[in-house]
């Protein structure tokens, strides 16, 4: 349920068994304030210190803020969080452009990633279709040709 700026959702996927789930954004919008906040609390909550940052039970988190997609100065901003490899602790970084607004579109205020994939994956999310794709035939090419196949398959 859109609430205060939130889309609703927040988006989980688990690379080790390709499974996704979706939960409510309201479980944790209540007491912590934008994307930043909504992070680092499921963070706290699921990733114990002794885990290192390249660990399949880490969490790295992507997330937007209620003015995210708001069409205003400032509006496109989103973080991503989790455990920097350099100092292992929780780290995050704030970032603009489209993509924090397109996962709000799509209907999510968070995307958090678990677990390591046997082979390489991509993650489609279109509204409520969401698919762990495999990667295999696109691994090792450069963006521009990544994304012109990504498109032809797409659309």
């Amino acid at each position: 349920m859109p609430d205060f700026g939130y889309a609703g959702q927040i988006l989980r996927v688990d690379l080790s068994n390709g499974k996704t789930e979706r939960i409510p954004t309201s479980d944790y919008a209540g007491r912590f304030l934008g994307g930043r906040g909504l992070a680092a609390r499921i963070y706290w909550e699921e990733v114990q210190p002794e885990i290192g940052a390249f660990d399949p039970e880490n969490r790295i988190i992507f997330a937007t803020g209620p003015l995210c997609g708001v069409p205003t100065v400032g509006g496109s901003r989103w973080t991503v969080c989790g455990k920097s490899s350099e100092k292992q602790t929780f780290s995050y970084c704030n970032m603009g452009g489209r993509w924090g607004a397109e996962l709000k579109f799509a209907g999510y205020d968070a995307l958090v990633i678990q677990g390591i994939s046997d082979y390489p994956v991509y993650l489609l999310i279109d509204g409520d279709r969401v698919e762990v794709k495999d990667a295999s035939g696109i691994w090792g090419k450069g963006t521009v040709e990544t994304r012109e196949a990504l498109k032809t398959e797409h659309g």
